[in-house]
């Protein structure tokens, strides 16, 4: 089970390690030329261990109280996108001591123009994985690939997702359920409460949430 005081503590250590950062004057400008006043990267996670382990244990738990009967039968594999995916793919992975696979964006041009990197058991239940899902086009990709290549979805896994209705829409038309370990607005709505963010940064961000989402 995870404790609220859990989830507090993960949110409070993303503040410290610059995994969330808020700047609104200016904002961030984005590689879509586009500004928002939060910047995400989640790569930061995994350089810290600390962090790195509470985000880990705590995604784990969610994952084996839904997916129990799966793990038990010991045939689960991890799959990450390219790139983004493979860091917290791989700690999944090494927590459940389960195997791990790598998925390309595109077929590579030379060898055995492999997509998939790794081996996957025929009868084995794939968990895809990303680091944070905003409109699910690259974990959705990975996800066409691996069934493509003849294995069974179980999930697609994100640390966070931004919740849009169009990527919920995506996910549906795609036969993929996505489970992650925070909303953006959950969040949001935390660090507000432990005044990590203030009342003007908290009404920016929810703006631009909602423009995301148009």
């Amino acid at each position: 089970m995870i404790l609220n005081s859990d989830i507090q503590e993960i949110i409070q250590g993303f503040f410290e390690a610059k995994v969330i950062q808020i700047k609104t004057n200016p904002m961030f400008k984005l590689t879509s030329g586009k500004e928002s006043p939060v910047y995400i990267d989640h790569r930061k996670i995994f350089s810290h261990p600390q962090l790195r382990r509470k985000v880990i244990k705590a995604l784990a738990e969610s994952l084996l109280a839904q997916y129990a009967k799966q793990f038990s039968q010991d045939n689960v594999v991890f799959a990450g996108t390219a790139t983004a995916g493979i860091a917290p793919a791989y700690a999944l992975a090494d927590y459940f001591n389960s195997g791990f696979v790598y998925v390309r964006s595109k077929a590579k041009a030379y060898g055995l123009n492999s997509v998939i990197e790794g081996f996957i058991p025929s009868e084995a239940h794939v968990i895809v994985v990303d680091d944070m899902v905003t409109t699910g086009g690259s974990i959705l990709q990975a996800c066409e690939h691996v069934r493509n290549d003849g294995f069974q979805i179980l999930t697609a896994v994100s640390l966070s997702q931004h919740s849009l209705k169009k990527m919920i829409e995506k996910f549906t038309l795609a036969n993929v359920s996505l489970h992650s370990l925070f909303k953006t607005t959950d969040i949001f709505d935390i660090a507000y409460g432990k005044n990590l963010i203030t009342g003007r940064e908290m009404k920016l961000i929810m703006e631009w949430l909602t423009q995301l989402d148009e």
